[in-house]
């Protein structure tokens, strides 16, 4: 479990509010009046907003917070968490299925965030899309001074929106990266073992945050 990855001032939430308030205004004119974007277009606006946000003047925390919510608008984190526990997750309360799903929420998001965003402005580019259906691969390269990492997403279209359910960095699947760390655990610890371990690694980001 050691790689589980991921009080504010009133002038710290300002600043966030901020960017996150502009961010939503492009999308807005972006997207008024338009048909409903695809797979390509869904992870090209999010790439997008980040661009934006890595050219501010943010601090590291700042900045990890406001790519949070943008992440979210993309990445479908409770498909991913599902297809990460397996049927596990089935046998459990209600209240616990939420509880990991919450917590899973927080570490994959870290996970992708600090993997592909906390570079100093970094530049993305398009390299494939597959589509099949509902379903669909966008295959991306994040682009900084000293490397080039392949990056694809897996894609699944929820009513008029595309969503990740899986994202591939150089080969390695977030998903099936926690699956291999949930499975390990529950061999020789029970589930209530594997909650308290991502309780202590998101309470353990929370406090270094200072959130």
């Amino acid at each position: 479990m050691a790689d589980f990855g991921m009080k504010r001032s009133a002038a710290r939430c300002a600043g966030i509010c901020a960017t996150l308030g502009l961010l939503w205004l492009v999308g807005s004119f972006a997207t008024a009046a338009t048909p409903p974007e695809g797979p390509s277009a869904a992870v090209r606006r999010t790439l997008d907003q980040a661009s934006v946000l890595s050219a501010t003047d943010l601090s590291p925390e700042q900045r990890l917070d406001a790519l949070r919510s943008v992440a979210r608008g993309l990445v479908d984190t409770r498909a991913m968490g599902r297809q990460a526990i397996g049927s596990v997750l089935e046998k459990r309360s209600r209240k616990e299925q939420e509880e990991f799903l919450e917590l899973f929420d927080e570490l994959i998001l870290r996970a992708y965030l600090q993997k592909l965003f906390l570079f100093h402005n970094p530049q993305f580019r398009f390299a494939r899309v597959e589509q099949r259906g509902d379903s669909a691969i966008v295959d991306t390269e994040l682009l900084t001074k000293k490397d080039v990492y392949h990056v694809s997403y897996e894609m699944r279209r929820e009513g008029d929106r595309w969503l990740a359910t899986n994202i591939v960095v150089e080969g390695v699947s977030l998903a099936s990266n926690y699956a291999s760390q949930f499975e390990s655990v529950l061999r020789d610890r029970s589930f209530e073992e594997l909650l308290e371990l991502m309780r202590r690694k998101v309470s353990g980001f929370r406090s270094a945050d200072g959130t």
